[in-house]
């Protein structure tokens, strides 16, 4: 599998070669970009005053599998607890929303579009390292 072609986590943290993937809104509900932005030094340096970048933005990076504390049998363990605790909200979902990564997401391959209903309700906590639900 190619650089290109990774499977992308769509709930990494704010470090140099992370893409950025969303802008949480002040409804808490992130907007996901049509196509990521690639970070740079300047921007992660600014995004780090104040709160943390990630309960303001949501970042993707090439998803790790095993390296990852959350990878449980086999697939993401978030993307899983994330589509089970907002169920209700992927029965409603009926039109895909803009996505720039979905072809490569970890979670829309493992869900499909129940992953795309919920996915902006997810903010990503890093004082627990898992995920904050909306």
């Amino acid at each position: 599998m190619s650089k290109d072609d990774r499977i992308l986590c769509p709930s990494a943290m704010c470090e140099p070669g992370t893409q950025l993937l969303g802008i949480v809104g002040k409804d808490g509900r992130v907007s996901i970009l049509e196509e990521p932005i690639l970070l740079d030094q300047t921007f992660i340096s600014m995004a780090r005053q104040g709160r943390a970048p990630e309960k303001r933005f949501r970042f993707t990076t090439p998803c790790i599998e095993k390296g990852c504390q959350q990878w449980k049998s086999g697939r993401c363990g978030v993307g899983d607890e994330v589509i089970s605790a907002l169920a209700a909200n992927a029965s409603e979902l009926v039109d895909l929303p803009t996505c720039g990564i979905r072809q490569r997401c970890r979670w829309y391959s493992q869900s499909g579009a129940n992953a795309c209903a919920v996915c902006p309700e997810v903010l990503t906590d890093t004082t627990l390292m898992n995920i904050q639900y909306g």
